[in-house]
């Protein structure tokens, strides 16, 4: 394929902190890899340094950063959405592109002003800005940009971007993304808010496209479906690795059981070593020298090892303490705004219970979880839940960290030990270490720490508490893969009740031993996970699918075998197709080449413009006709 760019001899350090040392990356053209690490370590920062926006440290040997000029053309999608000014979703691409938005922004000018002031030179101003828009394949990104809207089911294309919901945000960057005439795409968390359904269309999108792309993601099931290669930052180092993320899994826990191995046998040797060094002042007097020296060396590799060995630590979720073995229960429940949104609800949460809530954007999740916690009454139906079960949610929308305190400040409130609810307390470094917070960052100030270390820190807050039900509203958003894994242990470890609302289809397969689905205004209850509910709406899909083909007067008539007047239409129908295409691609030809210079241009043009649009529309209505011939036999 190619080397696309290539990075040697990276440093880079803020302060104390280092984030890149000695370490190299090489990308080929059309790779789609799997970029992973602690947040803070340094992923964000690589992408920076990809498109030249960081200046890494200077060294011997000198950085050096290798692309193929005329092909390295990198585009990156942020995690946090962009909204510098007042612009509508179908205009949201220019955002990105600033010389389209200036051409744009200077046609619409000239636009308004021969509305009242007619000149030549508008005009020849006007035609150079448009082919202008064409060379910089303005109309193509456009178009490109609206249909993969389209295909994620975005139909607010006049709407106000601000005042758009999350998950209607990110199908506008997942848009950005895929349209792009860029051949490197850099993806920070493009699956956050997002439902299952968008997820997965993202995911084949991602496999046909021959564009190169590295993807910061917590979503392990698009990790493994879409990339082919894993790079890790850790410790300062890129780690590469070729396959799924799942065979990378694999590798990992093999060098992991190796380092606890050689780090085994490294601390067998020091004890015998250090037994050595203890030895009494004669045998000190004619100690080796170079014995000494390897035993410090020992040391230092100790160390090192540890450093790279992989942290078993375990949270701890408090309960309450109360023995209730039904915490609520709902018999034919209804709950409506307007419009009736869930119906004939029948659910009851026990004892132990490890639920996932699944379903769409506005299906209902958030809806029925106010119900549980109280805070929504029911329109009719009946609610059963014992006095005193203290329900704990843990919120997507989480609540602004105070930005001037420290780690130690925040989660001691002054004091040196964390009370905990069981009644037992732990020094705040300990606590925080179970958060993979080192003891350097605890006077830090949280202004300093990343989004995603501020996310492991309210986790660190939230977790003080104690509760008979938790209930965790997408949990995983922003948070890098090492701090989900931990949750996820600490959740399947946990022998109490857990509702967990989450588009991560691996958090909610590894957790949970029944699912909540919400589809059609109901609530479908199955034994296990994400795996189970994925494959009874596949079966519920092709079940429709079947339905609709039998249903439909053509399959009744001759399901499979075209009639005579078909296999004519059929001879024919790909030619006239052929025919109408080049009917679209002319009259486009003589709108970018208008000469608007004309006398009575204005009527001229808008009779092209009907004719265009016609021609479209016969090209649409031959296409839909060819399809369905191409699905019969002749």
């Amino acid at each position: 394929m190619g080397i696309l760019f290539q990075l040697q001899n990276l440093n880079l350090s803020f302060g104390e902190k280092v984030i890149f040392k000695n370490t190299s990356l090489s990308v080929e053209k059309g790779e789609k890899i799997g970029l992973i690490g602690l947040n803070g370590q340094g992923k964000s920062t690589l992408f920076k340094i990809i498109q030249q926006l960081i200046k890494p440290d200077i060294s011997t040997p000198p950085f050096s950063m290798e692309t193929n000029n005329t092909d390295f053309r990198p585009l990156y999608i942020p995690q946090e959405f962009i909204l510098k000014e007042k612009i509508n979703a179908k205009n949201y691409y220019l955002v990105f592109y600033p010389e389209l938005q200036k051409i744009k922004s200077q046609l619409l000018e000239i636009e308004e002003e021969l509305a009242t002031n007619y000149s030549d030179q508008l005009i020849e101003k006007q035609q150079k800005l448009l082919e202008q828009f064409e060379r910089e394949q303005g109309w193509q990104i456009e178009q490109k940009y609206l249909n993969y809207l389209k295909l994620f089911n975005f139909h607010k294309l006049d709407a106000d971007v601000s005042l758009l919901s999350g998950g209607e945000q990110r199908k506008m960057a997942l848009a950005l993304g895929l349209s792009t005439t860029a051949n490197l795409v850099l993806w920070d968390e493009p699956t956050n808010h997002l439902d299952t359904s968008s997820i997965e269309l993202f995911e084949e999108e991602i496999q046909k496209s021959d564009k190169t792309m590295i993807i910061i993601s917590h979503d392990r099931y698009l990790l493994n479906e879409a990339t082919s290669r894993i790079i890790h930052i850790e410790n300062g180092s890129i780690t590469s690795f070729s396959g799924q993320y799942l065979e990378y899994l694999d590798y990992k826990e093999q060098k992991q059981q190796e380092l606890e191995k050689n780090l085994e046998k490294l601390s067998n040797k020091k004890r015998r070593e250090l037994a050595w060094m203890r030895q009494g002042v004669k045998a000190r007097r004619t100690r080796s020298k170079k014995r000494v020296e390897s035993y410090h060396a020992l040391e230092q590799e100790i160390q090192q090892l540890k450093s790279h060995a992989k942290n078993k630590v375990q949270l701890n979720l408090e309960h309450s303490g109360k023995k209730s073995k039904i915490l609520w229960e709902i018999t034919d429940g209804k709950f409506q705004y307007d419009i009736p949104l869930l119906e004939n609800i029948n659910l009851t949460i026990h004892k132990g219970d490890k639920i996932g809530l699944l379903g769409p954007n506005g299906a209902g999740k958030s809806s029925l979880i106010k119900i549980i916690q109280g805070s929504l009454n029911l329109k009719t139906g009946k609610i059963n839940q014992p006095r005193e079960i203290k329900t704990v949610i843990f919120d997507q929308k989480r609540e602004s960290l105070p930005e001037n305190l420290s780690l130690f400040e925040l989660i001691g409130d002054g004091q040196e030990q964390v009370h905990l609810p069981s009644g037992k307390t732990q020094h705040v470094a300990s606590y925080l270490q179970k958060f993979l917070f080192q003891k350097e960052q605890l006077h830090r100030p949280i202004h300093t720490l990343s989004g995603g270390e501020k996310n492991r820190l309210q986790l660190a807050q939230f977790l003080k508490q104690s509760a008979d039900l938790w209930i965790f509203d997408e949990p995983t958003n922003d948070l890098d893969i090492e701090t989900i894994e931990l949750l996820e242990e600490t959740l399947i470890n946990y022998s109490e009740a857990i509702i967990i609302i989450s588009h991560d289809r691996a958090f909610i397969d590894r957790v949970c031993k029944k699912s909540w689905l919400i589809s059609d205004q109901n609530v479908e209850v199955f034994d296990g996970g994400y795996s189970q509910v994925a494959d009874y709406l596949s079966k519920k899909e092709t079940l429709k699918s079947l339905s609709q083909k039998e249903s439909s007067p053509s399959s009744r008539d001759k399901p499979n075998k075209m009639t005579y007047q078909e296999k004519m239409r059929w001879e024919v129908i790909e030619e006239e197709l052929q025919k109408a295409e080049e009917k679209v691609v002319h009259y486009e030809q003589i709108m970018a080449n208008f000469d608007f210079t004309k006398e009575n241009y204005t009527e001229e043009f808008s009779k092209l413009e009907i004719k265009l649009s016609d021609s479209k529309k016969l090209v649409d209505k031959l296409f839909e006709e060819w399809e369905k011939l191409s699905q019969k036999e002749p």
